[in-house]
């Protein structure tokens, strides 16, 4: 529910920012950011019982793979503001709905790339059923994420 929440705000931010944005809106994003992280870097931590010379090595690949993630997320956050924003005015013209859609259908297909070429990184510093733990570690909380932005991102009116 936090990382959702966080994520909805992050893109709420990010959407009202502009070149000349407040640096106090740029803190909040800030911290969001690192919010959701450590959530997942706690979750990760837990539950893949990592030995020591497996964590040694594990760690900076994840966090390499997190950052280009976050690259993405950052994108779609600030499309779910652009929407919200949108919403709220009650001003969506097809073309920008067009535009919602082929960002909609980037994120999912950058999201793919990004986590098929880390698998052979992943699988350089951990035996595979390691890494598939982990890519199902990154699904269901992925899933958690876009479960609870499912109950509070109202859908587009179709009229």
């Amino acid at each position: 529910m936090l990382l959702a929440t966080t994520l909805v705000a992050l893109g709420s931010t990010a959407a009202a920012q502009s070149p000349g944005a407040n640096p106090a809106q740029d803190e909040r994003v800030a911290a969001a950011r690192v919010m959701v992280q450590e959530g997942r870097d706690e979750i990760i931590a837990e539950e893949m019982g990592l030995s020591a010379p497996e964590a040694g090595k594990f760690w900076p690949v994840y966090e390499t793979y997190r950052s280009d993630m976050n690259v993405i997320r950052d994108r779609y956050a600030t499309t779910l503001g652009r929407y919200l924003a949108a919403y709220d005015e009650g001003e969506i013209s097809d073309e920008f709905a067009r535009e919602l859609l082929d960002e909609w259908l980037k994120f999912t297909q950058d999201s793919h790339k990004v986590r098929k070429d880390y698998v052979k990184k992943f699988e350089k510093v951990l035996p595979l059923r390691k890494v598939v733990r982990f890519y199902q570690l990154e699904d269901k909380m992925d899933a958690e994420i876009d479960a609870e932005l499912a109950v509070v991102i109202p859908l587009m009116e179709a009229f």
